[in-house]
């Protein structure tokens, strides 16, 4: 009788585990900007982008083999264990806001906000009398965050916590706006890392890259918030799309060039900003 009891304990125990690795699971997945897929490809397209000075300074601070591709998913991988930093990675500006402006809009969080993180990691990242932990720390979460700011739904508040409230269908496929965001329109074009450099390789053009690297990360965050309003429209009609709303061709071709733009943009931004960090002597 013990030994069954052992045993029901033992079943209960990995039914239990397995359980919450599948939340888990759900959580981080939802959680994720771009999804891995996106996210490796602005770093490696930012990469070919840095100068000699900085791609050394970066190897330096990293972990040894650790690429700025990786780095660019640690701090979603590390979310378990640094949950205070979830807030980091967004910003909620409603979709009917004109812009990103903390100044003027009590709905826009000053502080502790993935806009009010970035120009902080980039001042830890340029002070060279910090700590290597900490300038490693700033590295990989300004990488990170970059990315995700480029993210509409990172920055659009449509009140449905970056869309993951929010369900519709894709193709036939139940998702919602976060998932059909971060990877499902990104892996329908093309779920390898190297199509996509070989795909956004043409915007990368010099008119392109000065517009490109004008602005503040404020800007940057008001063409994520554009991108979200947009995103929350059917193409054929302009309207709100709805809970439930079939989104197919019409959605996919209006929004795919939104989708390019995004990441080509996230990579020119990402590349300036590490080499603004590490400037070369002279």
């Amino acid at each position: 009788m013990q030994h069954v009891k052992a045993r029901r304990r033992h079943g209960r125990s990995l039914f239990v585990s397995a359980l919450a690795l599948l939340i888990l699971f759900q959580v981080s997945a939802s959680a994720w900007a771009w999804g891995r897929l996106g996210h490796r490809v602005i770093a490696r397209m930012a990469e070919k982008k840095l100068t000699p000075k900085a791609k050394a300074a970066i190897a330096a601070l990293l972990d040894e083999g650790e690429s700025i591709a990786d780095a660019s998913t640690w701090a979603d991988e590390n979310r378990g264990r640094l949950p205070k930093t979830a807030p980091w990675h967004y910003v909620d500006v409603p979709l009917d806001e004109p812009r990103y402006d903390s100044r003027f809009s009590a709905d826009v969080p000053q502080k502790g906000c993935i806009v009010d993180k970035i120009h902080e990691f980039q001042t830890t990242l340029k002070d060279p009398t910090r700590s290597a932990e900490d300038r490693r720390f700033a590295l990989r979460f300004l990488i990170h965050l970059i990315q995700d700011l480029h993210m509409p739904l990172h920055v659009g508040d449509n009140h449905d916590k970056g869309g993951n409230q929010t369900q519709v269908r894709f193709y036939d496929r139940g998702t919602n706006m976060h998932r059909l965001w971060d990877s499902l329109i990104i892996e329908r074009a093309g779920d390898d890392e190297d199509f996509w450099l070989a795909d956004l390789s043409p915007l990368d053009t010099p008119e392109n890259r000065e517009a490109t690297m004008r602005g503040t990360v404020e800007d940057w965050a008001t063409e994520s918030l554009l991108a979200a309003r947009a995103a929350y429209q059917v193409p054929e009609t302009g309207k709100r799309l709805k809970p439930g709303q079939k989104l197919s061709d019409a959605y996919y071709n209006a929004n795919l060039p939104v989708v390019r733009e995004r990441l080509y943009r996230a990579s020119i931004r990402l590349a300036n900003l590490l080499n603004e960090a590490f400037p070369e002597t002279r």
